[in-house]
């Protein structure tokens, strides 16, 4: 009866014993860990900033708007001109400049924490074809642009913001 007694004693250390983890246990889920977020924090950084890149492309909705008004009022002018007055923008955290040229074009100047200094202006130009993969820019001040009907293309080449950055339906496809 005492030999049973100190068997069930034993038995009770050894369970107590094999509770919890090893180190080579914890060392695995640690870089396991470390893994997903160095594949995961580059893309919600990405996918912030191309939530900045579409606030842009929304805040220049007014900017859109005076064009195409000034456009259907005063035909072929310069667009700067013609559009001054009517359309301004105070610069947020995401968004620096938003300017329109006398072509028409939107120039959206984004901050350096959404992109990088020199990469970071995306082009809304006037297109009558604006579901095309490069449409052509009409440049409304001239002659060329007297036939224009209202739509507007994010595609374009004078674009210089980072691919991954870019709205996909903003993208110029190969």
């Amino acid at each position: 009866m005492h030999i049973e007694i100190k068997l069930e004693q034993g038995e009770q250390h050894k369970d107590q014993q094999e509770s919890g983890f090893t180190l080579i246990e914890v060392m695995v889920v640690v870089a396991i860990i470390g893994i997903l977020v160095a594949v995961a924090v580059p893309q919600y950084q990405d996918y912030i900033a191309r939530s900045r890149i579409v606030e842009g492309m929304n805040l220049s909705s007014s900017a859109k708007l005076a064009v195409t008004e000034a456009f259907a009022s005063r035909g072929t002018v310069p667009m700067d001109d013609a559009t001054h007055g009517s359309f301004t923008f105070t610069p947020t955290r995401s968004v620096k400049l938003i300017e329109i040229t006398p072509s028409g074009v939107i120039a959206i100047d984004y901050q350096n924490s959404v992109a990088p200094e020199g990469k970071n202006t995306l082009h809304l130009v006037p297109t009558n074809e604006p579901d095309a993969n490069v449409p052509k820019a009409l440049d409304l001040s001239k002659a060329e642009g007297s036939t224009w009907a209202g739509g507007w293309s994010c595609r374009s080449t004078e674009t210089n913001l980072l691919s991954q950055l870019l709205p996909s339906e903003c993208r110029i496809g190969k």
